[in-house]
């Protein structure tokens, strides 16, 4: 197998000679963090090439990402925000993309998807046939805050849109895909069903194709799932089961959740080591992080970890100080009556196995903001990110963030 120093020196973006020869052999630059990176661009032109234009080295560095470059991205009042614990900074400026902080107000963008460092954006523009002139979500904005590249997409003629990002930098460095799940709700024999199809936009060619694949549950499904990209695949979380599409070999399928909600348990569906997909659930005590085994698309879930929220308070005494007093801690019942004031919900879960929890009062008072926690699943080590955060309403998805070098596909046209 050709090693990766040989490729890199058959690809012409930067000599050998130039660059030592451990740091190739073993792949060390790929795996430092974004802000060494940027720092390492002045040590000589060879690796100012390697770094910045080499595509081989981006699709590497993206696939290898330093957990000082990852955190998490969602929609603030000030526009697209990105978050991470406090000594890993995720080195993105603010704002991340100025076109999005002064052109369109937070309130019309919609985030909808985070895929090996690329992010897609619903941009709503005023439409004057409701009342209101209610955002319409009629464009789709692809860009990648590293790199400042970004595309603008007509979306389909529809209103709602649930958009995956379908991105391997592994396999297809230069193409990305956008799939949008449509559903239909029908009646069949008098029981309630829903019918999905999917509408797919490839970089390649420009244009939404409509995929000959349906799936038909058994369920009136009423939410707007966020998708995720893991294996090869992507997946909607419909609160109750999963819907997936394979876009390169264009098939579906849906698939249940490790257990079955309840009333009283949040979940969050994510991103494991980039290509396996995980559910996080808590339930009133706990909370479980489980991991698709045997295949991206195979429905058989494993348990990865479980924690109790008693644990993470023992454990964790001087962060949970915070919010008591200290002397308090020392009582058994702290735990029930910290969970009967704050609810705790799963925010984000990364490669590294670190867990991002939200935890805002249970009495929910006007402008009230959410202290986000990290917890490391491995040690037990809880960590304060931050003592408030104010996600902007009915837009509080949150996903992972990893820094990619790997640039957006160049139009027909382009050099």
């Amino acid at each position: 197998m050709e090693s990766r120093s040989n490729k890199l020196r058959g690809h012409g973006a930067a000599p050998s000679s130039s660059v030592p020869y451990d740091v190739l052999r073993f792949n060390i630059l790929p795996r430092l963090s974004f802000k060494s990176l940027t720092r390492f661009k002045s040590v000589s032109k060879s690796w100012h090439a390697l770094i910045s234009g080499d595509p081989l080295f981006a699709a590497d560095q993206s696939l290898h990402p330093s957990p000082a470059s990852s955190g998490f991205v969602y929609i603030a009042s000030s526009g697209v925000e990105f978050l991470s614990p406090p000594d890993t900074p995720i080195g993105v400026s603010h704002p991340s993309y100025p076109l999005l902080s002064t052109c369109f107000p937070s309130h019309h963008l919609k985030l909808l998807a985070s895929t090996n460092g690329l992010l897609c954006c619903g941009v709503g523009v005023p439409d004057f046939s409701h009342d209101g002139a209610f955002p319409n979500f009629n464009l789709l904005y692809v860009f990648s805050p590293v790199t400042k590249e970004a595309h603008f997409i007509p979306a389909t003629k529809y209103r709602r849109l649930f958009v995956g990002l379908a991105f391997d930098p592994s396999n297809s460095p230069r193409r990305y895909t956008l799939v949008c799940l449509r559903r239909r709700h029908v009646v069949i024999e008098g029981y309630p069903k829903t019918w999905f199809q999917f509408h797919v936009f490839s970089s390649d060619t420009r244009r939404w194709m409509i995929s000959n694949q349906r799936v038909l549950v058994d369920d009136l499904m009423s939410c707007e799932p966020p998708a995720v990209f893991a294996g090869g695949v992507l997946y909607w979380d419909c609160l109750h089961y999963l819907i997936w599409f394979d876009p390169s070999k264009n098939l579906a399928g849906w698939m249940p959740l490790p257990e079955k909600p309840s009333s009283a348990s949040q979940h969050q569906i994510g991103v494991w080591e980039g290509r396996v997909l995980t559910c996080t659930q808590t339930w009133k005590d706990e909370v479980e992080v489980f991991v698709m085994a045997n295949g991206s698309s195979s429905g058989n879930w494993m348990r990865r970890h479980r924690a109790s929220f008693e644990t993470m308070v023992t454990r964790n005494p001087e962060v949970f100080a915070r919010f008591c007093h200290p002397m308090r801690l020392r009582s058994k019942s702290f735990c029930k009556r910290l969970l009967s004031r704050w609810f705790l919900r799963p925010l984000a879960l990364d490669g590294g196995d670190k867990l991002y929890l939200g935890v805002r009062p249970k009495v929910l008072k006007s402008k009230a903001k959410e202290r986000v926690l990290c917890y490391e699943l491995r040690t037990g080590e809880m960590t304060w990110i931050s003592d408030g955060v104010r996600f902007m309403p009915s837009e509080e998805r949150v996903f992972c963030y990893h820094n990619s070098m790997v640039g957006l596909p160049r139009r027909t046209g382009q050099r």
